[in-house]
């Protein structure tokens, strides 16, 4: 990716999804699905699964790794290092996850995403159901971004000098689109920019597939979903007219692909509810394969190294070729990581209560850890781009959980409680 794409930006990527259905937010929702399902299929409850909410944990350390590997100058030099430049990988793995979330919540009949009877629905129900899904986005995302802005731009150093543009562009997550947009301290989020477009855009996805059965048609949808995601490659090529100094290859079109992954990964689940002996067998077939955790784990640290081996290292522009083959390598390690969780999501470890506590919070670690990452090298008495990575990387893990725990606690469950009850609801 280019500098202002990936390790320039002090980027990161983050799903704002919960790993449960309808609403967003951990361990919130309710685990059933519309009842109303062709003969060939049995009643499909997708709900919880508290592996989902792990990764999202381990996610976040790793988004944590790769922005303090770049500023203590240990994201270039040995493979090792180039190692953990490309832990912005784990960009990859929240919008896979985010994909398959939301595409899941919208096959199950939840999160607001019209369904077909919603499309025909003519006393407005469309409208209603749009509404709904817009609103929980906005309820479950924007609080606690906005305390974030506030406070970076208001209160820290980091933050200083910031124009109204900035203003402007960071508090409507619109940085993306304006050049000189990205600051200090709210650099990373950039991704978040990116997502929210997808959030957008999912319900014309949902319109667009509509009329393909989501119980019988799975295949078709499988099919048209990559055809998009492939098609998504070609943006950077495009000869568009884009005003100096904003960058094409951190377009949300761009990353269409990574969040397809998850969509396909949410068809696949969809199996599950189909009653005939033939889905059945690729279910077993699925699941058989999902277990092999080993193996997964292989292909995600294969594309990671042959990322980092081809490179190039460092912060530098890249070509189109470059972003392109650096996408496929995240898109690969995205869903190696999400996808055998989302068919077999038995685990120990993730479903740990230390590691589902981090997973709750991982939105707070995503939003803050930049900022904890700039206060952590004045405290160690350090400078940019000196090393010291082990400790800058332990001060920034141990100033952003509590911080992130508060931001939880304090503005992510209260604003969504309220906005549910006052504005969400009705």
């Amino acid at each position: 990716m280019t500098s202002k794409a990936f390790a320039a930006a002090s980027n990161a990527g983050q799903d704002t999804v919960s790993s449960s259905v309808p609403n967003s937010t951990p361990s919130t929702a309710p685990s059933t699905a519309s009842s109303a399902v062709p003969n060939s299929a049995t009643t499909f409850r997708p709900g919880f699964l508290p592996s989902l909410e792990g990764l999202r944990a381990v996610a976040s350390m790793g988004i944590i790794g790769t922005h303090v590997a770049f500023q203590t100058g240990h994201d270039v030099g040995a493979l090792w290092e180039r190692v953990l430049g490309r832990f912005d990988f784990f960009v990859a793995v929240f919008f896979v996850l985010s994909g398959f979330l939301l595409w899941r919540s919208h096959r199950s009949g939840y999160g607001g995403i019209p369904r077909r009877k919603a499309l025909a629905d003519a006393d407005g129900g469309r409208k209603k159901s749009w509404a709904k899904y817009y609103k929980k986005r906005v309820a479950r995302i924007m609080p606690a971004y906005w305390v974030l802005v506030l406070i970076v731009l208001i209160a820290l150093p980091v933050g200083r000098g910031a124009d109204l543009k900035i203003w402007l562009t960071n508090l409507t997550l619109t940085q993306v689109y304006f050049s000189g947009s990205l600051h200090g301290g709210l650099t990373h989020l950039w991704s978040l920019s990116v997502e929210v477009a997808f959030y957008i855009a999912l319900p014309l996805f949902a319109i667009g597939l509509s009329r393909l059965d989501p119980h019988r048609q799975q295949g078709r949808r499988i099919v048209t979903i990559s055809l998009l995601a492939i098609l998504s490659f070609g943006w950077p090529y495009l000869p568009l007219p884009y005003p100096e100094g904003v960058n094409p290859h951190i377009q949300p079109i761009a990353y269409f692909s990574w969040f397809a992954a998850g969509m396909i990964l949410a068809e696949l689940e969809s199996l599950q509810g189909v009653d005939t002996d033939a889905a059945r067998a690729r279910v077993e077939t699925m699941q058989r394969w999902a277990r092999r955790r080993p193996l997964w784990l292989a292909i995600a640290v294969g594309a990671l190294v042959l990322a980092s081996y081809l490179g190039p290292e460092g912060l530098v522009e890249l070509t189109n070729w470059e972003f392109t083959r650096r996408l496929l390598c995240g898109l690969v390690f995205g869903a190696a990581i999400i996808g055998p969780w989302t068919m077999a999501p038995e685990s120990r470890f993730l479903e740990h209560p230390i590691i589902q506590a981090l997973g709750r919070w991982s939105y707070g670690i995503f939003l803050w850890h930049v900022a904890m990452l700039s206060i952590a090298f004045p405290l160690l008495g350090v400078k940019l781009f000196t090393g010291h990575l082990l400790s800058v990387t332990i001060v920034t893990v141990a100033l952003s959980i509590p911080v992130a725990a508060a931001s939880y606690a304090l503005v992510e469950e209260p604003a969504r409680r309220f906005f549910a009850r006052v504005w969400v609801n009705r």
